[in-house]
């Protein structure tokens, strides 16, 4: 079973079943300020080695009257009413899931447990709300402001949050959510609720102390402890709004602290019990804890929520460029250290690095003087960014006239991001074919000019232009970085649209090659020597 299968689906029962309905959304306004004003913060330093005698029931009792708990309810649902389920149902689950799901759905007053032989007919529900998940969350305000995770709340007709030590269960509105950080701002209408104290995920090290509290299996605030195993996970592809196919935005902390299905929504502390995240999703092979959770960092959260606020929606930069990972022969090529960086592949037409005066080839290596270490790095750091800000970038670019590379300094100011990404820089227009199928303009490297037979063997759409890597000898080097079906589209950064004009930019033996290739429906700028 693929790991990637079970990542958001086992961290929390919100995901087990939904309706196909909204929860009512209600924006009060308030502004960021005003809204910065209801909270408790602490952003200074933790200097709490160990606890006091062994202990941490304190720091726990302080921050438990701040953890709540959240049923979700739906009507009409396909996924809820699939909880009065037939026998085979259970069966086709995963073996380490059937004893759970058998015994909740026995407490539940379902009959599929009493004989696993006799199918259970599948029953019409009534418009009563059914309930479909189970999640937690964690009050930041005083007047009943909570997040959580958006997979809890999503598509919920319903929402009943319970508080420990009061008998009362509220109903929850949803102020806003945002499927691309997995967050979600509810409220309850309340006063005088304990707060949390929200504290500093940027001051987060690896090794922390972190205490976890939620309820997993419905076991309300229940805490676990471990320590922050890592910082900065990106690129696992567990969050975004994959309908409209939209990546997520995902810096997750990592700790080894248990989180299991009811967590999701519930805040990771720091031994001072200050909330330094709120538990999102674990990694796993078998469905359960496996020593793997994901938090979404605080201060993500709390930037996420004041948008939620202002305008119902995360306000987000938009730079403009298609990137890849600065890899080492890009590095050498513009003497940089092989230590991060990004290398621009291309830019979006009128986009604000268009306008800025970036180039394809540039390497980006710091932004507002903040290294640059991966593309998600910088795709996140932007988008943190509000649209209108100017963002300056540090950016070694080659100098074809001097033939060395040089740094330089470009500001752009950002865009909001938009639903579709406009068209690249204009194409070059194409010249006269004059080329002979089967050349090689560099060692080892065999090229063809796109004719209508190799476009469909290799699925290249028509307006694609440039030549076909059609053979590589497996000891040249450039087999490295080069691929059988890789389109060349420029060549010593001149574009290219038959053998002819690439071979006209041959470089002697042993020459460095700038190359733009299309692979995957993607444009990569690779060197190769000759």
């Amino acid at each position: 079973m693929k790991t990637s299968l079970l990542r958001i689906v086992v961290a929390g029962l919100g995901l087990l079943a939904s309706s196909a309905l909204w929860a009512e959304m209600s924006r009060p306004p308030m502004s960021a300020a005003d809204f910065d004003k209801k909270l408790a913060r602490d952003t200074t330093e933790t200097h709490l080695p160990s606890p006091p005698n062994g202990s941490y029931a304190d720091v726990v009792e302080r921050i438990l009257p701040s953890v709540v708990s959240i049923q979700t309810f739906a009507k009409n649902s396909k996924r809820g009413s699939s909880l009065e389920m037939n026998t085979d149902d259970i069966d086709n689950l995963p073996p380490m899931f059937r004893d759970f799901f058998e015994d909740w759905l026995g407490r539940r007053g379902s009959d599929s447990s009493h004989d696993r032989r006799r199918p259970v007919p599948k029953k019409r529900l009534p418009q009563k709300p059914v309930q479909t998940g189970l999640g937690s969350g964690v009050i930041i305000t005083a007047d009943g402001y909570i997040l959580t995770n958006n997979h809890v709340v999503d598509k919920a007709d319903e929402l009943k949050v319970a508080i420990a030590g009061r008998d009362k269960t509220f109903t929850a509105k949803v102020i806003g959510t945002d499927p691309q950080t997995d967050v979600a701002l509810i409220k309850i209408e309340a006063e005088g609720l304990t707060r949390a104290t929200l504290g500093d995920s940027s001051r987060l090290r690896v090794g922390d102390m972190v205490l976890a509290i939620g309820s997993p299996m419905g076991l309300e605030q229940s805490v676990t402890h471990g320590i922050i195993s890592g910082l900065g996970r990106t690129e696992l592809g567990i969050i975004g709004n994959f309908q409209m196919g939209q990546q997520g935005y995902e810096n997750f902390i990592q700790t080894d602290a248990a989180i299991n299905p009811g967590n999701s929504g519930g805040p990771l502390l720091d031994v001072q019990g200050r909330v330094v995240g709120l538990d999102a999703a674990i990694e796993t092979r078998s469905g359960m804890f496996a020593g793997i959770g994901l938090a979404i960092p605080i201060n993500m959260a709390l930037s996420t929520a004041r948008d939620l606020l202002e305008g119902g929606k995360v306000q987000r930069g938009f730079l403009g460029i298609e990137m890849d990972r600065l890899d080492a022969s890009m590095a050498a090529y513009l003497e940089l250290e092989h230590e991060g960086g990004v290398i621009v592949n291309a830019i979006v037409q009128d986009s604000p690095a268009a306008k800025a005066g970036f180039q394809e080839g540039d390497a980006i290596i710091s932004i507002n003087g903040r290294k640059v270490t991966s593309p998600a790095q910088l795709r996140l750091t932007v988008s943190a960014n509000h649209p209108g800000t100017a963002v300056k970038f540090g950016v070694v670019r080659y100098n074809d006239k001097l033939k060395r590379p040089e740094r330089i300094e470009l500001t752009a100011t950002l865009k909001p991001l938009p639903d579709k990404l406009g068209s690249r820089v204009e194409k070059k227009e194409p010249k006269e074919d004059a080329s002979k199928p089967g050349d090689s303009f560099i060692n080892g490297v065999t090229i063809a000019d796109l004719n209508d037979d190799l476009r469909q063997s290799y699925s290249i759409a028509a307006d694609v232009e440039g030549v076909l890597v059609t053979a590589l000898d497996k000891d040249c080097a450039a087999a490295a970085v080069l691929e059988d079906g890789d389109v060349i589209i420029q060549v010593n950064h001149k574009p290219v649209t038959n053998v002819a004009e690439a071979a006209s930019q041959k470089k002697e033996a042993g020459a460095v090659v700038p190359l733009k290739i299309l692979r995957n429906g993607r444009t990569k700028l690779v060197i190769v020597k000759n």
